[in-house]
């Protein structure tokens, strides 16, 4: 189950990963849920071998598009695959902005402290023995939320060529920034 599934990364892997012979299943936001009601997703929720949280915002509502719905949907779907006794596999798109400051870009500072938020959280997802987490940790690529030196559909090539090698943290990255993040990640959840 992919959320953001519209959006330039999410359409791009729901594709990417079809093309391999997964059967994706995409939702919407205010379609399928909404950041007070996730009650349509449970049946999806319990029957997605992996969730993929991509959706996001650079400045509406960033907690609760970027940090809040994250862990909601998360804790749901653990839930959901206890009782039925299956595992979790989650994969949560993170940004290269968990490390390095907003520039002084005024509408940056609420993506920042939101992916930041996230990215504590998910550092103890990565450490958890009960679930299997990745954490994708893209620079910047073309998308509505602004402009990046690489395409989504190359984001997406460089995060399946880690994937299918079984990592759990993907750096995704042109500046080095994911990198020097990883070492800041592993302390987050220590």
């Amino acid at each position: 189950m992919i959320t953001g599934s519209q959006g330039a990364f999410g359409s791009a892997l729901k594709r990417a990963l079809e093309g391999k012979g997964a059967r994706g299943v995409g939702v919407r936001f205010g379609v399928d849920w909404t950041y007070s009601d996730y009650s349509r997703l449970e049946e999806k929720l319990r029957e997605a071998d992996v969730l993929i949280l991509s959706h996001g915002s650079k400045k509406e509502q960033a907690m609760a598009a970027n940090c809040t719905s994250w862990v909601a949907l998360i804790n749901r779907y653990r839930q959901l695959r206890r009782e039925a006794g299956k595992p979790s596999e989650i994969w949560g798109l993170g940004s290269e902005i968990e490390l390095h400051p907003a520039w002084g870009i005024k509408d940056l500072e609420a993506y920042l402290e939101s992916k930041r938020a996230f990215a504590h959280y998910a550092a103890k997802l990565y450490r958890d023995p009960d679930l299997i987490y990745r954490h994708i940790v893209p620079s910047a690529f073309r998308s509505r939320m602004g402009f990046g030196l690489m395409s989504a559909k190359t984001a997406v090539r460089i995060a399946l060529f880690f994937l299918e090698r079984d990592w759990r943290y993907i750096p995704v990255t042109y500046t080095g920034f994911a990198f020097f993040n990883y070492l800041r990640f592993r302390k987050l959840g220590a």
